[in-house]
């Protein structure tokens, strides 16, 4: 399904996904190695945050950390350059991404402590 949802979010079809999924294309941190993959995306002011949904089955978000890194988000079609950091859960920035990403996909349940990765566009106004 991924090679599908990648060539529509290029495409000028990229509406119909756009809303809420975005393309994030990042070096790995021991391989350095590009790897990109579609995520679920909620806005939190100018910055983008994505969650790891059942983080213990996946290994993405262990490429982001404290300290940021350089990704590139491929969102309504556009790609932004952007620094992407992992906060600690124990922080004022982590509660605050869980709580954007909770009123954008209220169904969704998310607990605490899950992996969130915080997308700070580069180009911001």
């Amino acid at each position: 399904m991924n090679p599908v949802v990648r060539r529509l979010l290029r495409s000028p079809a990229h509406r119909l996904l756009s809303g809420s999924v975005l393309l994030l294309e990042y070096t790995g941190r021991r391989s350095g190695a590009p790897h990109e993959f579609p995520a679920v995306f909620a806005p939190a002011g100018d910055r983008l945050v994505v969650i790891a949904g059942q983080p213990e089955t996946k290994t993405w978000w262990h490429n982001f950390g404290s300290r940021p890194q350089a990704v590139i988000a491929t969102q309504a079609g556009r790609r932004r350059s952007c620094q992407a950091l992992r906060p600690d859960p124990a922080t004022e920035q982590y509660r605050q991404a869980l709580d954007a990403y909770r009123r954008r996909f209220p169904r969704v349940p998310v607990e605490d402590g899950t992996p969130v990765v915080v997308l700070d566009p580069d180009d911001r106004p």
